[in-house]
């Protein structure tokens, strides 16, 4: 099967747009920041953009050891994040009523590709460190 995934330099333009763009998010949500009018639409949609692309630039980009064990891990982590992803939305479905549930809503567009990320890395951390174990054996 052919592999699909953007070379490597993808990877650091992903955090680029990524964590900026979580973090005007997170002010905005938590009213540090606010706009109106136009701008307020132009700024959410590019949070939005911004924290979706960054986030399929960084899970998607070759890592520095590409081999069948990352293929593992990146579809592993893929279905542990939906696992949470589903979770989550069930859970806040049922607890979460009338508004607060639309600011979840809006929330939940840039879930899941958050999780898969933190997932993503935590797994690939954990491989490079146990990696690194054996080569000193």
């Amino acid at each position: 099967m052919k592999n699909l995934l953007f070379p490597r330099i993808f990877q650091p333009i992903g955090w680029i747009m990524f964590i900026p763009s979580l973090i005007v998010g997170a002010l905005i949500y938590f009213s540090v920041l606010s706009f109106a009018g136009i701008t307020e639409t132009v700024i959410n949609d590019l949070v939005i953009i911004g924290i979706a692309l960054g986030a399929l630039f960084i899970v998607c980009s070759k890592e520095r050891i590409e081999d069948e064990m990352t293929k593992s891990i990146r579809l592993a982590s893929l279905l542990n994040s939906i696992y949470a992803y589903v979770i989550l939305l069930v859970t806040c479905t049922i607890l979460i009523n009338g508004a607060d549930f639309l600011v979840f809503a809006v929330f939940n567009l840039v879930l899941l590709p958050i999780l898969f990320v933190c997932n993503f890395r935590l797994e690939m951390r954990r491989y490079y460190k146990m990696f690194e174990d054996e080569e000193q054996n």
